[in-house]
């Protein structure tokens, strides 16, 4: 009788043991989703940081590339967007590839540069067609 109610009490232990671990894990990830959602609406999509610019004012990367200006966009990425209005999605990636578009130039089609800094004053300018998944970038 002493060896089955040791038997009991170790696999109370182990259950109490297994129960807490358990918790622990969920407060951890409960602890990361929140502070993943704060972050959300500050700063551009994660999956690309340090690869183009950031516009703060937006949430949308932005660069110059084939001697045109792109901003990031919101294409079938804006159905599940809930961010502020006029910015973009910054958690969305279809296959690891950005939505993006041409930007329109101040008095052209599309603003024309050479690096990206040529574009930070067109940034904010609105897309000169439709949002593309990845085609300039391949």
């Amino acid at each position: 009788i002493n060896s089955i109610r040791d038997s009991q009490n170790q696999l109370s232990l182990s259950t109490s043991l297994k129960i807490a671990m358990l918790t622990k894990v969920i407060v951890t990830t409960l602890l990361l989703a929140a502070v993943q959602c704060t972050a959300q609406y500050d700063t551009c999509n994660i999956n690309f940081y340090g690869d183009w610019p950031c516009n703060k004012d937006n949430l949308c990367y932005y660069g110059c590339i084939k001697g045109s200006c792109w901003s990031q966009c919101n294409g079938a990425g804006g159905v599940t967007w809930d961010g502020p209005d006029g910015t973009c999605n910054t958690w969305y990636d279809l296959n690891n590839n950005i939505e993006w578009c041409w930007l329109k130039g101040a008095s052209s089609k599309y603003q024309s540069c050479s690096k990206d800094s040529d574009c930070d004053g067109v940034k904010m300018n609105s897309c000169s067609g439709s949002c593309a998944v990845g085609t300039a970038f391949g």
